[in-house]
């Protein structure tokens, strides 16, 4: 009995070391969005392959970790060189512009609990809707909100703070070059951007961010603020974001702003696994000193998933367009079928 339970006790030990040990392999995900796109005001359509993302992500140690992602749609930007042999065209170099296809390239490092250092490209923690990965949006397209805000990616370095207790909250602040996807510094100066969130209760979240930085002949300041909240399956949330350019002979302002819901449906069919309804409204003034050149934009939604949320749906999106201008509205039809892994 003595023997057998030495044995067992040699045999189980390396085992149960061994399953304490972290895991820091590399985690590889990934995701497709192909369309199909209607296009009303053209009288127009096509299929493309709108994004066909990889990732790699991972930890080194308890410490420090890394991002590395690419879009490799972007490979459509190569460039070739041919030759003629026996009158045949044979291509014989084939280059590609690389920070165009680079999305991430980051390092974090994790000094404490709750602490967080990031340093390379990344997404600028600038809009709650920014900040939102492609694969899990709500929508098939960002909302107009885009157009106020800074580059959607830059080089740069975070430092933030995640706040646990009766009231959740996190605070990010940061520097970047300013020039978006892996561009060097230009105009030898800064950006910085500052956000909290706050969260009172649990999926109630309010945010706000700010942006100070510099554009070719003049200085930028925007802002953001968003609230969402979830109740078992509905979703709510908006957002305003505005900015300001200081140009000669004045200062140029834009605003913009959206809302939007969805609702979730449990199908329980074996294959579908549920049925999404969203709308949203967004709006966008470019320059708040001129009368009629806003835009709107209505877009209604139906997500049919086949996996869990975001891994696999089929989605339908309308989008209705309103120029205050008087130039012709580009509605659009989007059918889009998304996996990811």
């Amino acid at each position: 009995m003595k023997r057998f339970l030495f044995v067992s006790l040699f045999v189980v030990c390396p085992i149960a070391s061994a399953q304490e040990k972290p895991d820091y392999s590399p985690q590889l995900t990934g995701f497709v969005r192909a369309w199909y796109q209607a296009d009303y005001f053209n009288n127009s359509s096509q299929y493309l392959v709108k994004q066909a993302r990889v990732s790699i992500t991972g930890s080194v140690n308890e410490y420090a970790g890394y991002k590395f992602q690419v879009d490799l749609t972007r490979l459509g930007k190569l460039t070739t060189t041919s030759t003629t042999l026996n009158n045949t065209s044979v291509v014989n170099s084939v280059t590609a512009s690389f920070p165009e296809i680079l999305l991430d390239a980051a390092a974090v490092i994790t000094p404490f609990k709750n602490f967080e250092l990031t340093a390379g490209q990344f997404k600028t923690p600038f809009s709650t809707d920014n900040l939102k990965a492609d694969q899990n949006h709500e929508f098939a397209n960002r909302p107009l909100l885009a157009n106020v805000s800074p580059n959607v990616r830059d080089i740069g370095f975070t430092a933030g703070y995640k706040f646990r207790g009766n009231i959740n909250a996190e605070l990010v602040a940061g520097s970047f070059n300013g020039s978006g996807f892996n561009k060097a510094e230009t105009d030898k100066s800064m950006d910085y951007v500052l956000r909290a969130v706050v969260s009172p209760v649990k999926d109630l979240n309010f945010a706000a961010s700010y942006y100070s930085g510099k554009v070719t002949g003049g200085d930028q300041n925007l802002a953001s603020f968003s609230g969402d909240y979830k109740y078992n399956s509905l979703l709510v949330g908006a957002e305003f974001a505005n900015k300001t350019v200081s140009l000669l002979p004045g200062n140029v302002t834009g605003n913009s702003y959206l809302a939007f819901v969805t609702y979730s449906f449990a199908a329980n069919d074996g294959f579908l696994k549920e049925i999404i309804p969203a709308f949203r409204y967004d709006w966008y003034d470019p320059n708040t000193d001129k009368d009629n050149n806003e835009v709107s934009r209505m877009t209604f939604g139906l997500t049919f998933e086949f996996a869990k949320i975001t891994f696999a749906h089929f989605r339908i999106n309308y989008e209705k367009f309103d120029y205050k201008d008087g130039t012709p509205n580009p509605d659009k039809l989007i059918l889009e079928i998304q996996t990811k892994f």
